[in-house]
This record gives structure tokens, C-alpha cells and sequence, in this order.
């Protein structure tokens, strides 16, 4: 079931302390505690029972043996989320026992920026009538050890993730959660160093402002055994600190088998000998996330199971596709060292993946293996929804609402496979992904935040964040970071976020101004930093066209906001004293001087760039070089990106036909084939130019060939190509079908902030089609079915939305609630 958390004050972390076992600064590194606390009841309370729980990396939860849930969400120790919700379905009349398995790396990483301290803190309260009393709290009380039985010194399991999980059961009993474990030994009774709450480095905490994950087991009916090999296992392969590296070096290809032959519900494995090693190659349909775990039975003791995760096989040798010595140094993959007898271990790290190598050694007899896996990710609600009269375009917007489910976890990540990481033009794309397919403002919200908490001392934000990589400084995430908070407003209709986050956002725009002060009056390349703008040859080196007008778009986005809130007549000054405590920890706050906010200032800003473009790299024909190199000479190259751009950029828009005839239409019609091409990410800002200028039926041939293959695999590619090593197939930036074809095929096409007008524009493309788009109002929905030359389309609106229909025979009508039209096409 899913748990669902609480926005109430934590009743009361500040009466509990963090504790640790032995010192909670040292000798971190790769490091699980495990934690028991036994309280009573006599009776049972008729209301709730409320338990506030954070930890410093993370947490697993466990109640009267039972799994419960994992947390926190990521965050930053000054004010680290803790998690709050009712347990009371958990527990019983009598003894009950809370038991957690807790973890900190001891090093920084993609999605955690480690303060040199480990920590656990819970408190919990029940309320039955008037009363409240305390259930427990962190004290001196609590048994807690480090956790035995743990291979520390194993590899990460990529450049941006957490180490592999070597797991002897032998040593660490597999029961440790469970309330008849015997806890009465020595070293459950580890010395602790209890920190106050507020004391450094958790100075406060805070809300985690989103649900707790969906973690749900997934039936082992949904993966199938390929195939298998055996052999002799490698040097050293006991004490190995990476079992990928060592299973590769043993040779990954398989012989095909029959699925039905191993049931994954558990299978019999031969023996392989002392020095022997069996391999199965298990596919589970497309790419989940989640933690694997194994049930066994018959084991004697001292058999390893390990596992190597990976998102595409060759299919001919069954080879999965798995390439060490790549940038990211993937290695996903886990080993467990099994006890005696009958035994059940789930792996703490939530890996994203579709192939699974298990290969069993050391075993002397037969032994049965089952696998089991539970889900992890962010409880999208369902409320969008697209079908049509083509199988292959319904299968390509399924395929794109799964890939954005498991690329959504505690916050929007690139791929829940390589690396985990908030990348923040990924989440810009994940966001609309988000709003057509529920609605949901929470992950953009937070991630906004956290993009806010960790900046440059010049002021720009990180390409991702809480994160290590100071290599992943990207000037233009920054620009698309301030452009999310138009994404927010132009959803909901508030501008609290530009409100909330003044103080963060003015060095950031100090710092594109002072850059731009030149005698071009634009930006330049900064070499300090990466400046991304595509995965493509986009001109860099010098005053880059699309990196402007991303510039100018920013500007123009910020305007809009500043220009909204100022005619609600809201009082700004008001609001930015209620943002004081929300802005005070984040960097750059102190000295951050916020009158280049003032919507003047911008406007200023904004024409000085727009001209400067518009002199400098505006062509004859009216496109747009690509910018101008070092000398101020215009580069003789033009780009796709770069009309694209200026037209959402409303640049000289009487060149804007110019731009879709010569460049847009052809590209997309692939009549020709530019150097500089849009990647499956970029290409979403094509698209929605062309649907807006009433091209959307180009588009959809375009999606329909180079989104097919996708569907084959599972889930959306981080490129047109599938890749392999360390290039992910599972990408959510390319997810974007989700709402294109709500736009060019249900002809819905938002006109004004927080969804209170639409412009709608249907293209009538195959015999029917049955669109819902959820609003802050209510879901609209748009269906049309055609019978010959005659079309029957339908609109229905919630209250609060209106709609101009623009019909394809030239009516053009004003609709509010329910509409219907017979149109001959």
C-alpha cells in the first residue's frame, strides 16, 4: 500500500537526538547501521500514530518485521526533509518493535553532498481523543550497531551513484528486523554520540514537500530467463571489489534457452562446483527501478549469488551490453554470500534497469533461487490520457508515460540507470511530461528549490543538484533554471516562486549582465564552465547564437512574471519578507542585489540583447548564423537550433516563415539531413514551434518513425540511436510525445497562465482520437471521429476554462463547457 506523508510540524524531532553507533564522523565510508527499538502498548489508540524519520544518507524502515518504507528525500543538511505519516495500521496491542537499516556513504555523489556526518533521528507520538503521547524517540536507549557482514571496500556502481552491496548472511543475519531476533548481544550494545536537534550540520529540518515513494513487489511473472552459461570463475573472484568487472572478464554471452523451463518464481540450479559459476540472463520486459532481493532455499552455506544490471543485450549471443572502461564506469551489480538453510535479502540501492545477469558459485548441491523486486518511484497519479484509431502512436505515448514514471523517483533524474542525477534541462521537458500526464506540480517545485540551494560564488546554479560535480556547472541550465519558474506560473497561475527565490535568482542575472557587457553586447563562452546547449556541434566558440537567445528567452520569460504578480497588485515587499526564512540558507542570499529584477531593469536587459542579436547575427534572408567567433565574425553556418529559437524567441518574427520553410520544414520532413541536428531531447523545441504554426501534421510522421524502435525497447532513448555502455535508454527528455500529441492531435494548446484558456486546433490525422489533459480546473477533454469526409469532434471544458476553436474549415468560435461540431475536411 502506499504510504502517504504528512505535512504537519514533526511531533517533536525536537525532543529526540540524532545518534550513530560509535562516533557518527568516522570511518564512513560505504557504511550501514542497523538500529532496534521495542515499546509497548497496552491498548491500541483509535486515531493515529504519527512518526517523524529522517537520516543522513538515507533509511529503511521496518515495524513488527514488516517493510515499511525508505526515505528521506534528497536535500541539503542545513535544513535536511524529514518524513512524516500514520503507522498506526502497522502496530499491535502488546510489544512492537521499530527497526531500521540506515546508510551513508561517506562521500559525495550526483544526488548527495556528504557533511562529514552519519545520523539517524525519530520521534513518534499517538493521539486518541485529546491526548497525545509520546511512542518513542532516538536516545540513548535504542539498540544500534554498524552493520556486519559488509564488503566496504566494493566500487561504485557508476561515477555519479553509491557503492555495490557485498552482503555476507552468514555473518549479518538476514532477520535482524524481525521482533523474535535475539538483540541481547554485546555488540548490539554499540557506544553512541547523541547530537542535539539544530546541531550542526542538520541546523533544521523540513518537509519533503512530495509523496513518499510507490514501493510495490513486482510480480516475478514479469521477467523471463533468457538463457544461460557456466564456466570457471575468475581470479580472485571471493574477495572482488567489483563483480561486474569479474563477470565480464569471465565472458558475458549465453546460450538461449527456453523461458519456461526456469520459472522466476524459483527455479532449481544445479550445482556448479566449488570453483564453478551458473548464469541466467533475466529480461523484464522494459526498464524498471527498484531494489532486486532473492528468497533461497537449500543453501548450505557460503554459495554467492551476484548480480550485474544492465538496459540492452545483443540478441543473437545474449551478450548484455556492458562496457567498464567508459566515461561513467557503469557497474551495477550486487553480491550476496548466502547462510545455511532457508533465507530472504533485499538489496538497499534502487537500481534502474531491464537486463539482469544472476550467476550462482561455490554451490555443492542444488538450490532453489527466487527473485523478487520492489519498485521505486514517485506516485504518478494518472489523469491524462491518449487513444487513437494508431496502435503504433498509442504504444509510443504508453511507452513515453512509463519512461517519464521511472525517470520520476525523490526528484525528476536524466535515467534511473546511469546516474540518478536532477539534471535540470532533463526536468524542464520531464515537467510538461508531468503536467499532461497528472497534473502534478510537486517534483518541479522541490527541484526548483534544491537547484536554488547550491550555487557558484558568481552565482550560477549547479547543472544538477545536491551534487559533488563541479564539472557540471552549465551556464544555460542556470538560463532554464529561471525559465522553470515561468513553466510553474504559466501551469498554476502563481508567481510565488520568482517571489520566493529573489534573492537566489539576482546573482545569477548579475552574472549573465556582467558577461554580457562587452563590446557585442552578448554572452561569450566562459571556458570555466561546460556550456551544454545540445548533445550536437553547436557553435561554442565565441558569442553563440542559441546561447543568447536563450538569454533573451529568460529575460522575456522573468518580465512576464514580474509584469503578473504587479497587476494582481499583490504588495511584493510583503512577500518578500514571508520569503526571507525560505531564502536564508541558500547561497548568495546575503550580498544579492534584487533590483535587476525590477521589470524596467529586464526590459532594458532584454532590448539591449534582442538588438544585439538581431544587428549581429540576423542574415539577409532572415536566419540566423550561429553566432560569432572570438574576432566578432559571423560564423558561415546556421542551425536548426537557432531559428527555432528565434522564433519562440518572438526575433524579427516577420522572417519567421523563412525560418520554417527553408530550415524547419525540410529538417523535420528530413528532406535534408544538417550538421548541426536536435537530439531526441532538443527536438521537443521543434516540434512545439511547428504545431504552433500549424505544421503539427509534419511532426507526426517524424515521431511516429524515430520513436518506433523506443516502443520496441521499453522506454524512451537518450538519443535517436540506441545506445550502449554507459548512453542510457531510458531518457525521459525524450518523453515528449506525452504531450505533443495531446497538443497537435487532441488540439489542445494552453493560452493563458494556470490553464484558464486554451486555443483549440485540432489536426485530424487517422479515423478518431480521445484526448483528456488534466488543469488546476478539472481535465478537458477533446475526442473527434471521422466517418468518410465528415469529422464529429467534441470538447468538453471544466468551469473556469475557456477555449477559441480554430476549425480546419476556417470557423473560429469562442467555447466554454461542452462543444460539439460536424466538419467536412
Amino acid at each position: 500500500m502506499l504510504l502517504h506523508y504528512m505535512t504537519t510540524t514533526p511531533f517533536d524531532l525536537s525532543k529526540a537526538v540524532w545518534i550513530w553507533p560509535e562516533s557518527p564522523c568516522w570511518d564512513l565510508h560505504n557504511g550501514y547501521a542497523l538500529f532496534r527499538k521495542t515499546f509497548e502498548f497496552s491498548t491500541l489508540p483509535n486515531e493515529y500514530a504519527l512518526l517523524s524519520i529522517t537520516a543522513d544518507q538515507s533509511y529503511q524502515l521496518y515495524i513488527n518485521g514488516n517493510y515499511i518504507c525508505r526515505g528521506p528525500a534528497r536535500g541539503f543538511q542545513s535544513h535536511w526533509p524529514y518524513d512524516q505519516f500514520d503507522v498506526l495500521p502497522y502496530l499491535k496491542q502488546g510489544s512492537n518493535l521499530v527497526a531500521i537499516r540506515a546508510y551513508n556513504p561517506g562521500h559525495s555523489n550526483f544526488q548527495y553532498l556528504t557533511q562529514g556526518y552519519a545520523g539517524l533521528v525519530v520521534s513518534g507520538f499517538i493521539t486518541d481523543g485529546n491526548k497525545a503521547d509520546w511512542i518513542l524517540k532516538t536516545d540513548k536507549t535504542w539498540k544500534c550497531k554498524k552493520q556486519d557482514g559488509l564488503n566496504r571496500d566494493t566500487v561504485p556502481s557508476s561515477i555519479q551513484l553509491f557503492c555495490q552491496e557485498h552482503i555476507d548472511l552468514r555473518i549479518e543475519d538476514p532477520g535482524w528486523m524481525m521482533p523474535d531476533y535475539n538483540d541481547s548481544g554485546k555488540e548490539w550494545d554499540t557506544h553512541l554520540e547523541p547530537r542535539p536537534h539544530g546541531g550542526l550540520p542538520w541546523h533544521t529540518v523540513e518537509e519533503r514537500g512530495i509523496p513518499m515513494l510507490e514501493e510495490t513487489f513486482l510480480s516475478p511473472a514479469e521477467a523471463v530467463i533468457l538463457g544461460t552459461s557456466e564456466g570457471t570463475s575468475g581470479s580472485g573472484y571471493e574477495r572482488t571489489r567489483d563483480v561486474t568487472l569479474l563477470r565480464f572478464n569471465e565472458g558475458l554471452a549465453h546460450v538461449k534457452a527456453d523461458a519456461a523451463q526456469f520459472p522466476t518464481s524459483g527455479w532449481e540450479i544445479p550445482a556448479t562446483g566449488k570453483e564453478g559459476f551458473r548464469s541466467y540472463v533475466v529480461d523484464f520486459g522494459k526498464t524498471v527501478v527498484g531494489c532486486i532481493g532473492f528468497d533461497i532455499e537449500g543453501a548450505e552455506g557460503g554459495e554467492i549469488v551476484d548480480t550485474l544490471h544492465a538496459e540492452t543485450i545483443e540478441e543473437d549471443t545474449l551478450t548484455v551490453d556492458f562496457l567498464p572502461a567508459r566515461h561513467c564506469r557503469m557497474a551495477f551489480g550486487n553480491r550476496l554470500i548466502a547462510k545455511a538453510g532457508k533465507q530472504s535479502h533485499t538489496f538497499y540501492h534502487a537500481y534502474g534497469f531491464r537486463f539482469m545477469l544472476v550467476t550462482l558459485r561455490n554451490s555443492t548441491s542444488p538450490l532453489k533461487l527466487a527473485l523478487h523486486f520492489r519498485t521505486a518511484f514517485y506516485p504518478l497519479e494518472k489523469k491524462g490520457s491518449f487513444q487513437s484509431s494508431d496502435s503504433l502512436l498509442n504504444d509510443i505515448w504508453k511507452t513515453s508515460a512509463w519512461t517519464q514514471r521511472v525517470c520520476s523517483l525523490d526528484a525528476y533524474v536524466d535515467t534511473p540507470w546511469r546516474e540518478q542525477a536532477q539534471w535540470w534541462g532533463d526536468a524542464r521537458v520531464q515537467a510538461k511530461n508531468t503536467f499532461f500526464y497528472s497534473g502534478d506540480t510537486r517534483l518541479i517545485e522541490r527541484g526548483i528549490a534544491q537547484l536554488a540551494g547550491q550555487a557558484t560564488p558568481n552565482g550560477l546554479t549547479y547543472g544538477h543538484s545536491p551534487t559533488m560535480a563541479h564539472n557540471c556547472v552549465l551556464p544555460d541550465f542556470t538560463l532554464i533554471w529561471m525559465i522553470t519558474m515561468w513553466d510553474h506560473y504559466w501551469q498554476t497561475g502563481s508567481t510565488d516562486l520568482l517571489t520566493q527565490y529573489t534573492k537566489r535568482v539576482a546573482p545569477a542575472l548579475a552574472y549573465f549582465r556582467e558577461f554580457s557587457e562587452n563590446k557585442y553586447n552578448l554572452l561569450p563562452y566562459d571556458y570555466r564552465y561546460w556550456l551544454f546547449l545540445d548533445w550536437t556541434n553547436i557553435f561554442k566558440e565565441g558569442y553563440s547564437t542559441v546561447y543568447n537567445l536563450w538569454y533573451l528567452i529568460t529575460l522575456d520569460k522573468l518580465i512576464q512574471i514580474k509584469e503578473a504578480a504587479a497587476s494582481t497588485g499583490e504588495d511584493v515587499q510583503t512577500q518578500l519578507n514571508q520569503a526571507t526564512k525560505d531564502v536564508m540558507a541558500l547561497p548568495c542570499a546575503a550580498n544579492a542585489d534584487t533590483a535587476i529584477l525590477e521589470i524596467q531593469s529586464m526590459k532594458d536587459l532584454a532590448a539591449g540583447i534582442r538588438a544585439a542579436i538581431t544587428k549581429q547575427m540576423l542574415l539577409d534572408n532572415g536566419l540566423l548564423c550561429d553566432g560569432l567567433d572570438w574576432d566578432g565574425k559571423q560564423v558561415d553556418h546556421t542551425s536548426v537550433h537557432a531559428q527555432t529559437l528565434a522564433i519562440l524567441a518572438g526575433l524579427e518574427p516577420q522572417h519567421n516563415a523563412a525560418r520554417i520553410e527553408k530550415i524547419l520544414l525540410p529538417f523535420i520532413r528530413e528532406e535534408i539531413k544538417p550538421e548541426i541536428t536536435p537530439s531526441a531531447y532538443w527536438i521537443t523545441y521543434v516540434f512545439q514551434v511547428l504545431e504552433e504554426a500549424g505544421y503539427g501534421a509534419e511532426v507526426i510522421p517524424f515521431i511516429k518513425k524515430h520513436w518506433q524502435p523506443m516502443v520496441e525497447h521499453g522506454t524512451t532513448w537518450e538519443g535517436f540511436e540506441k545506445g550502449k555502455g554507459d548512453a542510457s535508454c531510458s531518457h525521459a527528455w525524450s518523453a515528449h510525445p506525452l504531450y505533443h500529441f495531446a497538443q497537435i492531435l487532441g488540439g489542445i494548446y494552453q493560452a493563458a497562465a494556470g490553464w484558464k484558456s486554451i486555443t483549440y486546433r485540432p489536426t485530424f490525422i487517422g479515423e478518431n482520437v480521445d484526448v483528456t489533459v488534466p488543469t488546476p480546473h478539472g481535465s478537458i477533454r477533446s475526442t473527434w471521429k471521422r466517418e468518410g469526409s465528415a469529422v464529429t469532434a467534441m470538447l468538453s471544458l471544466p468551469a473556469g476554462v475557456s477555449a477559441s476553436a480554430v476549425l480546419p474549415d476556417g470557423r473560429r468560435e469562442n467555447v466554454t463547457g461542452e462543444k460539439t461540431w460536424q466538419i467536412t475536411v
